[in-house]
């Protein structure tokens, strides 16, 4: 998903699981793609390296690598799994940087793609760019406060719609009607769920709805998409 141009809304309560064929490998910019997951391979390598300054030594080493290397032309699948090998790479890297006597120990076995820990941050990456996806469509078309109705509802899921509009105009200096509110809120909910599904596709080397379905599941995403039909 560009983090430039606004995406295209849905015009139904359904949402498309795979709206792209493009591999992630297949990028222009290797480098540049995996500058948008920065913030989840910065919380594993802190974790691991027990030092947010080792984290970033680490992510300059593998930026440097996808500049030069690229993706490589091994066999790809999961962006997600690819980046954990770099990560797991570049930890090993920095560990022989780091004195003996400071060093931390790593268990790299427990390092895995399906690890509770690279699992969630890898989650909340993808959360975090489809809000500011939502966000960006909000300041484009102003007249459609998507993101601030489905913000303020997140955050206070037992507000009435009275409520909500109260919150609304108070947090974000937005003014709608009841009924506006409503219908502005099954719109960003819909939205939320294509550029959550979005996301996911884009990071799948060859996306089909079946696997999109398995990452929504594995990835625990699946209350983006209640109440909303997901088709191929």
């Amino acid at each position: 998903m560009s983090d430039a141009t606004p995406p295209t809304p849905p015009n139904t309560s359904a949402v498309t699981l795979v709206r792209t064929s493009q591999a992630w490998s297949q990028a222009d910019s290797a480098a540049g793609f995996v500058l948008r997951y920065i913030s989840p391979m910065r919380r594993q390598l802190a974790v691991l390296l027990k030092s947010t300054e080792q984290a970033d030594e680490g992510l300059k080493m593998i930026i440097s690598h996808l500049v030069s290397a690229g993706f490589g032309d091994q066999k790809h699948d999961r962006l997600r799994d690819f980046l954990l090998r770099s990560i797991r790479s570049a930890a090993r890297k920095r560990l022989k940087e780091i004195p003996e006597s400071k060093r931390p120990e790593i268990d790299f076995d427990q390092l895995k793609s399906d690890s509770k820990d690279w699992l969630q941050y890898w989650r909340e990456g993808l959360l975090e760019r489809a809000w500011r996806a939502l966000e960006r469509i909000e300041h484009a078309t102003p007249s459609r406060p998507l993101y601030s109705v489905l913000h303020c509802a997140t955050a206070n899921p037992q507000a009435t719609t009275s409520m909500l509009v109260i919150q609304i105009a108070t947090e974000k200096g937005v003014q709608v009607d009841e009924s506006i509110a409503e219908a502005t809120l099954a719109e960003a909910r819909t939205m939320f769920a294509q550029l959550v599904a979005d996301e996911i596709s884009e990071t799948l080397e060859k996306p089909e709805a079946t696997d999109v379905r398995q990452e929504i599941k594995t990835l625990g995403l699946g209350k983006a998409f209640a109440g909303i039909l997901a088709k191929h």
